[in-house]
């Protein structure tokens, strides 16, 4: 019991935030909006997504900060040198052609070693209050789980994955939903969507299934880990503001 709760209090020093893919399931709709730019460069109160997630890992007195990134890279290295041109703690990671193939679970893959345990894995994509990350922060993770995902029901997107819950605890993942059509739209009526954007790691991540490098999409991971060993995967339900692109009606900007 005692070394449980030291391990649920230890603090959290490392995120990790994916910044740099491409796009491909929201791609189309922001064309149409005219906006041809990374996701993380779409301003939110005139400020880009991904500065609101830096500013507040830098508020939170997180320690270290990777920026994962196979698409887009020379965007990132002017937006870096512009707005963060002597950070130490700002870690940019480029995928390259590996990366684009390969997408987030590659790319951790690549800076394991470096990885403090725990840590905190967030998507580029998505703004949260600060409040949330200061808990995770502070709270840790405790030594049976692996991953502890945090859902908003504010992120209802048919493009991405869906999380059921019974009581608070996770019955079922699903990382590939059917396309939401006219058809489908009574069908899914009243089921509630989480795209898996906010999580806390253990370093046993990796160690789960040694082909994860290949599993494309972090989700697909996690799922994976879930089948597994369901119990080490906990899910916290998220009550705070959440605004994600792949919502669509959030107000973004590319000005």
């Amino acid at each position: 019991m005692q070394s449980l709760r030291l391990q649920k209090m230890k603090k959290i020093d490392t995120i990790v935030i994916a910044v740099g893919g491409q796009g491909r399931r929201i791609t189309g709709d922001l064309r149409k909006r005219g906006i041809r730019s990374s996701k993380i460069f779409l301003t939110l109160n005139n400020k880009p997504i991904l500065s609101h997630l830096i500013d507040m890992s830098i508020a939170s007195d997180f320690k270290r900060f990777f920026l994962l990134s196979s698409y887009y890279e020379s965007e990132l290295r002017l937006y870096l040198k512009k707005n963060y041109p002597n950070d130490k703690r700002i870690v940019p990671v480029y995928g390259g052609k590996p990366g684009k193939k390969w997408g987030v679970p590659w790319l951790l893959n690549s800076i394991k070693g470096k990885l403090k345990e725990p840590f905190v894995y967030s998507d580029g994509n998505i703004v949260y209050d600060i409040d949330i990350l200061r808990k995770i922060k502070n709270k840790g993770i405790s030594k049976t789980e692996i991953a502890n995902i945090f859902l908003s029901a504010k992120d209802f997107a048919p493009t991405h994955s869906r999380v059921t819950l019974n009581k608070e605890k996770i019955s079922e993942i699903n990382t590939r939903l059917p396309k939401f059509s006219n058809n489908t739209d009574n069908r899914l009526i009243g089921k509630k969507y989480y795209s898996l954007g906010l999580m806390v790691l253990r370093i046993q991540f990796f160690s789960i299934n040694p082909r994860f490098v290949y599993k494309k999409d972090l989700d697909v991971v996690i799922n994976d880990i879930f089948k597994f060993k369901g119990g080490s995967v906990k899910a916290t339900i998220y009550q705070g503001n959440w605004i994600a692109i792949h919502t669509v009606q959030a107000p973004f900007s590319n000005q």
